[in-house]
C-alpha cells in the first residue's frame, strides 16, 4: 500500500501517543500534573479524526453503504461536541469553597419537606430520624408530605413530632406536592428530601450559610447512597466500583457551578422560599420537575451553587429494572422539560447554560448512539455493508491516537472516580431501554414500562430479567456469528483493514454486551436493612454472666455484629449452654437495647454475634440513624479501586455459579466427646388435653401435643460436639429424622434439652446423627416429663 508522506505521517501519532502516554504516567504518582494539556491533546486527536473521517473515509460502494456511512459519522460528531462540552466542564474542576454559618447577620427559618407518596413507613421512619435530628441554632420545621394520605405515616410524623400534610387534589405528581407544602408553610429556605434520603446532622450547617447571598436561589449536595446499586451487586463489584451516578453527583455537578448551570435534582436541595415564589413554585407540567424548576430559576436571573460533601445519603434502585424504569423516567422528563423550555430559546441563559442544558438533553439519546456503535459493525461481518473506507495504514495514523487519547485523557481528569470501559458497560446496558424510551418521547409516543420491584423488598432466588437482557443476547449472539463468518465461514471476502476494524470493534462491543447481560441476572436480597461497617466500644449482656466488653464490627437499625473477645468471664465452653445467652447491647449514645442473638461464630480469640434488636424508642431511633450516618463508612467513596473489567467478570461468573447460602451458622461448635443420655419423644394428647382443661400456661382453647419419653429407659450416647444451637450425636441405635429427643448432657447442660432430629448417618460403628435445640422456656421447663 501506498501512503502519501509515508513515514513522516506516523510523526504526529507517535509524538501524540508518547506525549500522552508520558503524561499519563506521571500523573499516576502526581495528580494533576498537565491535566489541561491531556484535555488539550484529545481534543486536537479528536479534531484530526474527524476530519479525516469526514472528508476521507464515507463510503461510496452502495446506497447501503453511504447510508451507514454517515449516520455513523453524525453520531461521531455529536459525541465529539459532548467530548467538547465534557472538556469545558471539568477543566476547572474544583467545587465552590464551603461558606459557614457564621457570614450570616441571622439564622433564617428552614422548612424541610419529605415529599412521599407510597414508600414504606420503614423507610420514612430513617429519612424522619434524620431530619429532625438536624444541627442548626435558627427555626426548624419537618413536615412528611404525603400524597398516599395514609394513616400509619399520620401516625409515623406523630411521633416524630413532625407535621403530616395532605391534598385532595393529587395533580402534577411529586410537584404538586411539594406546592402544597410552600402553600402550607412559611419558612424562609425550604428543604426537598427524597422519601429515602436520611440527612446527616450537619446538612444545615454545610448549606445554610451560602444564603449570605441574596441572589443564591438554591444550593444542591449531592445524592449519594448508602447501598450498592445493581451494577454493584449483581456483578459482585460493590468493594472496587462506585455507585454508578457518583461521577456525575460528586464531580461533574460540581464543575458545572462555575457557568450557574448546577442542576437541581430534587432531593438534598435547599431553596430560598422568595425565589420559587417569583416562579411561581416548583414547574410542573413535565415527569422531571426538578430540572426544570432549576432551569427557570437560573433563567430568571437567581444564582446557584454546589455543596460536595456527602450531607444526605438514601436507596440506590435496588434490582435493574428498577434502576432502568427511574433512568426511563429521567431520560423521557429532559426530552419534556427541552420540548417545553428548550435551552437554545430560554431567555435570560448565558450561552454557556444554554449550552451546558443541552448537551446535558442530548446526552439521554446515548442508547440511540449506542445501538449505532453496536449494529455498524455487525452490519459489515454479516452483509458486507462498510460503514467506514479506510486502509489500515491511516487508521493508524489518525483512529489510534484518537482513542489512545480519550481514553487515557478521560482517565486523567476522571481521577479515578470513573474509566472508560466502564462508561462503555453503563451506557450499554441501559442502551436499547433508553433508546426507546427517548425517540418514543421525541415523537410523542407512549412506551409500557416495566413493571418493577419497590425499594426494601427481600427476595431469596436468583432472578433473569429475560425481557431487558434479549436486545443484549442477541446482538452478542449476532456478534459471535459475525466473528465465526470472518474467521472460518467466509474469510476471503474481508480485506484486512476491514477486518481490523470491525473485528476489534465487535470484541469489545462484545465484553460489554456480556457484562450487560450478566447485570441482568438478579442476585437474592435477604437483608431487612443496609449494615453500616463500624468500629465501636459496646457492652453484650448474657444470661448469668453479666456485661461482657466487645466490640462492633457492623450495624443497621435492625441490628449489630458483635465481635466478644475471650476472657475471664466468657470461653466457648460456657457460650453453649442455653441459659448463657446474650440478652442486650450498650452502645453510646443509643443506649441499652435489648434483642436476641440470631447465630454466632467461634474463633480461637472469641466469638462473632449477629444480633438482632426488639423494637427501639423514638429516642434510640434518632441516635442510631445519627450512629449510622456518621459513620465514615456509610456512604461509599466515588472511586474505582482496582476495577478491571476481567476481575469484575470473573468474579460475576463465580459468584453466580455458586449456590446461595440459607443463613450463617447459628452457633459456636464445641468438641465434646462427651457421655449423654438420649430418650426418643413422642407426642401425648391425653396430656395436652389434661393441661388444657386446667387452664395451664400454653391455655390457648385448642390442645396442642406434649411431648413424653417413649420409654422410661435412655439410650447412652456420645456428644461428639455441640453448639448453642444444637449437637452432634453418635449412638448405637438408629434415631428416626425428624423426630423429637431429650438430651441430658451431665456437667454440660444445666437441664436437658429437647432437640429436632435433623438427619442420621450410618457409620462403622453406629450412627451419627445432628440434632436441633428447641430452644423455647416451654420446652425446657414444661414440656418434657418424667426426665
Amino acid at each position: 500500500m501506498q501512503v502519501w508522506g509515508w513515514p513522516w505521517v506516523l510523526v504526529y501519532p507517535a509524538v501524540l501517543l508518547l506525549l500522552m502516554t508520558g503524561i499519563w504516567m506521571v500523573q499516576r504518582t502526581r495528580p494533576g500534573f498537565c491535566r489541561r494539556l491531556a484535555i488539550v491533546l484529545s481534543l486536537i486527536a479528536g479534531a484530526l479524526y474527524l476530519s479525516w473521517r469526514i472528508g476521507f473515509t464515507i463510503p461510496t460502494g452502495s446506497v447501503a453503504d453511504t447510508i451507514v456511512g454517515v449516520t455513523l459519522i453524525v453520531v461521531e460528531i455529536i459525541g465529539f461536541a459532548q467530548t467538547v462540552a465534557f472538556s469545558v466542564i471539568v477543566w476547572s474542576p474544583a467545587p465552590p469553597p464551603p461558606v459557614p454559618l457564621s457570614t450570616l447577620s441571622r439564622f433564617p427559618s428552614v422548612d424541610v419537606f419529605i415529599a412521599t407518596y407510597n414508600e414504606p413507613v420503614s423507610t420514612l421512619r430513617l429519612t424522619l430520624a434524620g431530619a429532625v435530628n438536624l444541627r442548626y441554632p435558627g427555626p426548624v420545621s419537618v413536615y412528611l408530605c404525603d400524597d398516599g394520605s395514609r394513616a400509619e405515616v399520620r401516625e409515623l410524623a406523630d411521633e416524630f413530632g413532625a407535621r403530616h400534610l395532605t391534598r385532595t387534589d393529587h395533580s402534577h405528581a411529586k410537584a404538586g406536592n411539594l406546592n402544597n407544602a410552600l402553600a402550607n408553610s412559611s419558612g424562609e429556605l425550604v428543604v426537598t428530601l427524597d422519601a429515602d434520603m436520611v440527612p446527616k446532622q450537619d446538612f444545615l450547617e454545610k448549606t445554610v450559610g451560602h444564603f449570605s447571598d441574596d441572589a443564591l436561589a438554591f444550593v444542591q449536595a449531592p445524592q449519594a447512597f448508602y447501598n450498592q446499586d445493581p451494577f454493584q451487586y449483581n456483578l459482585f463489584s460493590g468493594q472496587v466500583l462506585p455507585n454508578e451516578q457518583d461521577f456525575f453527583m460528586r464531580t461533574l455537578q460540581g464543575a458545572k457551578a462555575r457557568f450557574n448551570a448546577t442542576m437541581y435534582v430534587g432531593s438534598n436541595t435547599v431553596f430560598r422560599r422568595t425565589a420559587l415564589e417569583a416562579i411561581g413554585g416548583f414547574a410542573t407540567g413535565v415527569i422531571t420537575e426538578d430540572m426544570a424548576t432549576g432551569m427557570l430559576l437560573q433563567s430568571a436571573g437567581f444564582r446557584s451553587t454546589y455543596v460536595p460533601d456527602v450531607i444526605a445519603a438514601g436507596l440506590a434502585p435496588e434490582s435493574f429494572p428498577d434502576l432502568l424504569k427511574q433512568r426511563d423516567r429521567w431520560s423521557r422528563g429532559n426530552v419534556q422539560s427541552a420540548r417545553k423550555w428548550n435551552p437554545l430559546t430560554m431567555p435570560g441563559f448565558t450561552p454557556m447554560q444554554r449550552w451546558l442544558y443541552s448537551d446535558g438533553v442530548v446526552y439521554w439519546y446515548f442508547g440511540v448512539f449506542k445501538l449505532v456503535y453496536l449494529i455498524a459493525p455487525l452490519l459489515f461481518l454479516l452483509f458486507g455493508v462498510v460503514p467506514v473506507n479506510a486502509e489500515l495504514a491511516w487508521l493508524a495514523v489518525f483512529w489510534l491516537p484518537f482513542f489512545v487519547t480519550s481514553m487515557l485523557s478521560f482517565r486523567i481528569v476522571a481521577d479515578g472516580r470513573r474509566s472508560f470501559l466502564w462508561s462503555h458497560v453503563y451506557e450499554l446496558a441501559m442502551a436499547p431501554t433508553l433508546a426507546i424510551s427517548t425517540v418514543a418521547e421525541t415523537f410523542g409516543l407512549k412506551v409500557t414500562a416495566f413493571a418493577v420491584t419497590p425499594k426494601g423488598m427481600l427476595s431469596s432466588n436468583r432472578q433473569f430479567h429475560w425481557r431487558i437482557a434479549l436486545p443484549h443476547l442477541v446482538l452478542l449472539a449476532l456478534s459471535v456469528i459475525g466473528l465465526l463468518n470472518v474467521f472460518a465461514f467466509n474469510p476471503q471476502a474481508y480485506s484486512l483493514a476491514a477486518l481490523v476494524i470491525s473485528v476489534l470493534w465487535t470484541v469489545y462491543n462484545a465484553a460489554g454486551l456480556l457484562m450487560a447481560v450478566l447485570i441482568c441476572i438478579e442476585r437474592p436480597r435477604v437483608r431487612t436493612a443496609e449494615r453500616v461497617p463500624v468500629d465501636l466500644p459496646v457492652s453484650v449482656s448474657f444470661t448469668g454472666l453479666g456485661s461482657v466488653p466487645g466490640r462492633i464490627v457492623d450495624l443497621s437499625v435492625g441490628g449489630a455484629r458483635i465481635f466478644v473477645p475471650f476472657g475471664a468471664a466468657i470461653d466457648a465452653g460456657v457460650l453453649v449452654d442455653a441459659a448463657h445467652k446474650p440478652t442486650a447491647v450498650d452502645l453510646a449514645p443509643v443506649g441499652a437495647v435489648s434483642g436476641q442473638s440470631r447465630w454466632i461464630v467461634g474463633t480461637n480469640d472469641g466469638v462473632t454475634l449477629g444480633f438482632v434488636f426488639d423494637p427501639l424508642s423514638t429516642g434510640q431511633w434518632i441516635d442510631l440513624v445519627s450512629v449510622l450516618s456518621s459513620s465514615p463508612a456509610w456512604v461509599r467513596n466515588d472511586r474505582e479501586v482496582g476495577a478491571r473489567l476481567t476481575a469484575s467478570l470473573g468474579r460475576t461468573v463465580a459468584g453466580t455459579a455458586s449456590r446461595v447460602a440459607a443463613h450463617a451458622r447459628r452457633d459456636i461448635r464445641v468438641p465434646a466427646n462427651a457421655p449423654a443420655l438420649v430418650r426418643p419423644l413422642t407426642a401425648d394428647m391425653a396430656t395436652s388435653t389434661s393441661r388444657e382443661s386446667a387452664g395451664g400456661r400454653h391455655s390457648t382453647g385448642a390442645a396442642a401435643p406434649v411431648l413424653v419419653p417413649k420409654t422410661s429407659e435412655a439410650l447412652p450416647a456420645t456428644v461428639e460436639d455441640y453448639s448453642f444451637g444444637g449437637a452432634r450425636l453418635f449412638t448405637k441405635k438408629r434415631l428416626e429424622p425428624g423426630g423429637f429427643v431429650s438430651i441430658e448432657i451431665p456437667d454440660r447442660l444445666e437441664i436437658p434439652e429437647v432437640a429436632e432430629v435433623r438427619w442420621v448417618r450410618r457409620s462403622t460403628q453406629g450412627f451419627r446423627a445432628g440434632v436441633l435445640f428447641a430452644r423455647t422456656e416451654a420446652s425446657r421447663n414444661e414440656q418434657v416429663i418424667g426426665t
